[in-house]
Formats: C-alpha cells, structure tokens, sequence
C-alpha cells in the first residue's frame, strides 16, 4: 500500500522549505515567486497531494473557517447573500460554516457561540436585530465580524454592508405619483427589528410626506401565519378609497408573494386601476401577467463585499486598528406593467 504523500515529500520535490509549501496552502503568496508557485501546483497536480486540513488548523493561528448566520434560508435573499460571499471566502481558502436563525435571537446567539467554539477566524451576520449588545461584545473580543445587509441602529459600529433601501423606497413613491396614483400604501409582515425593513418604511413616509402634501401614510402590517390576515389587510386598503387610483409598495419578495396570491384570489387586476411595486426582483417577477416592478437589491454583491471586508479585518497587522466601515450599494428600481402612466401630477 502507497504511504501517504506528506508536506516534507512534496516540498523536497519541489525544492523548497517545508515553510514555502504551507505558505502556497494557506494562499499566502506575497513571498513567493510565480515560477515557484507554477512549480508548487505542478508537483502537487502529479502527486495528487490533499493536505490534512485538521491537521494544518491545530498548527496555525487560523482555522481558514469563517461562521456566517443567515436570517432565514427559505428566502432567496439568504442564498443569493451565500452565494456571494462564499465565492470570495472559497477563492481565499477559506471554508463557510452557516446556520439559519429563522429570525429568532436565542437560535443566532446560539449558533455564533458554536461558530466561536469552532475557533473560526471570523464572523458574517445576517442579524435578526435582537443580539445588539452581544455582537458588540464580539467585536469588543477582537473577534473580526461584519454585518450583512442588516446593521445595528444607529452610528456604524461595526462593520456592514447594506443595499440604498431609504433611497429606493423614495424612487418607488416618486414613480407611484408620477404615473398618477393617488394613494399609496406601504404593506410589511411586520418590521420588528430588522433594520432594512425598518429603513425601506422610513424612506417611504419620507417620500410620503414630501410628495404627496396632507397625506398620512399608510403602513399595513399583517402576521403571515394568520389566515387570512393579508387578505383582510388589502380588502381594508382597497375600501378605504373606492373612488381613487391606488398603489401598493411591498416591503421584499416574501410579502409580494402574500400580496399577489391575496388579490388574485380577490379577482383584482394590477395596473392602471391598482400599481404594485415590491424590494427583491425575483425571476418570477417577470413572469406574471402583469410583469410586476420590483426594486433589485445587489443581493450578491453585498455578500461579496461583506466578505471582503471581513478578510481585510482577518489579514491587518495584528495590533492596527480599523475604524468601523459602512458601505451602502445602489439599488435599481425595474419597471414593469404592473405600475401604469396616465398623467404627470
């Protein structure tokens, strides 16, 4: 039977230190030549060497695991955010451990503790908005964390990627009054404490309060696993201005869903008499009769970019001190026949 091909034989294959070969594993190319590492791959290739992770984790400072928690797995949000930061992660060398929280704090808080026993080098944090203090704990720990897409309320504390929520919400009540839809409301499963739920209501009503003068705004929050509660939700919408164009902006994908099936089953049509518009443009989106305007969140790239940022936090100089960066990417607002013009106001 062969032995084992061991990190001692491929470096004297090579013709290099034993060190060389475990920097070339661990992505650490700044020391080494192209052609050394050309030569590296080479030899590794032919000698079909996989080196014993477990083994190279006990001996270095980094374990090359990175704990992400995810707010929910059943939204495709939650896989589009994986997507992204695990290819960056992955490209570094570095393999990702996720949980679903199922937006309950007890089971976040509880899958961190696991991720930190694990000793990962680091954290990505889809937060629920019910472990504030604890996250700044972590951070406090030297632990490196980001937040993804979900930030703590306030001044940036730590780390964080969002998508402009505030600013589309705007475009979306701007776009509603220009097709000539004279009541607008704003429809949510409840916004607890999650803070783009939270952002996206508040550029809702500031656009509220600027272009539609005298307006109250009109929030309408259902509890989804309520039969019926959305549905009742939108027929209270629907009667309260019989005689008036009417729109609805709906806080992400999930409540679109609820939204859509509940005014089919109402044999409402979307479109000149009734505008939709809804955060998450999901395939589907476009595939309905109307196609339905949709506000697309760079769902992927904040999950690249929270990765990114992590590694920077991961490889600084031990001792340097970051400052606590915010970084917010665009949205696009998509139009589609769900949201009809008929005059400019």
């Amino acid at each position: 039977m062969e032995k084992r091909v061991t990190i001692d034989y491929v470096a004297r294959q090579c013709g290099v230190s034993k060190t060389t070969i475990s920097r070339y594993l661990n992505h650490r190319y700044e020391n080494i030549s192209a052609e050394t590492v050309e030569r590296i791959e080479r030899v590794i290739r032919e000698l079909d060497f996989h080196p014993n992770r477990t083994a190279q984790r006990l001996k270095s400072r980094y374990t090359r695991l990175i704990g992400c928690s995810l707010g929910d797995v059943t939204n495709p949000f939650s896989a589009l955010l994986l997507k992204g930061l695990s290819e960056v992660l992955e490209q570094a060398g570095y393999q990702v451990l996720f949980s679903d929280s199922g937006e309950q704090p007890g089971r976040e808080r509880a899958a961190i503790e696991g991720f930190l026993e694990n000793k990962v080098d680091g954290l990505i944090v889809n937060t629920t908005g019910g472990n504030d203090s604890y996250l700044l704990d972590i951070k406090a720990r030297g632990v490196p964390i980001v937040l993804a897409d979900r930030s703590l309320p306030g001044e940036t504390q730590i780390d964080t990627v969002i998508s402009a929520d505030k600013e589309a919400a705007w475009d979306c009540v701007e776009h509603l009054r220009r097709c000539g839809y004279t009541r607008i409301a704003y429809f949510t499963e409840g916004d607890g404490l999650i803070m783009p739920r939270l952002r996206r209501r508040e550029g809702y009503e500031r656009a509220i309060a600027a272009l539609c003068p005298g307006q109250t705004p009109l929030i309408y929050s259902y509890d989804a696993k309520a039969p019926g509660a959305c549905a009742a939700a939108v027929r209270a919408f629907l009667d309260a201005f019989p005689d008036e164009r009417k729109a609805i902006l709906s806080v992400n994908g999930v409540t679109a869903q609820h939204l859509i099936t509940a005014l089919q089953e109402a044999q409402t049509e979307l479109g000149y008499a009734l505008g939709f518009i809804t955060f998450d443009d999901w395939f589907w989106l476009k595939l309905t009769t109307p196609g339905i305007s949709a506000v697309a969140l760079a769902s992927e790239k904040v999950g690249a970019e929270a990765a990114k940022m992590l590694l920077r936090r991961i490889e600084a100089p031990e001792g340097e001190a970051l400052p606590a960066e915010l970084r917010e990417l665009p949205a696009a607002l998509h139009i589609r026949a769900s949201t009809v013009e008929s005059f400019f106001v």
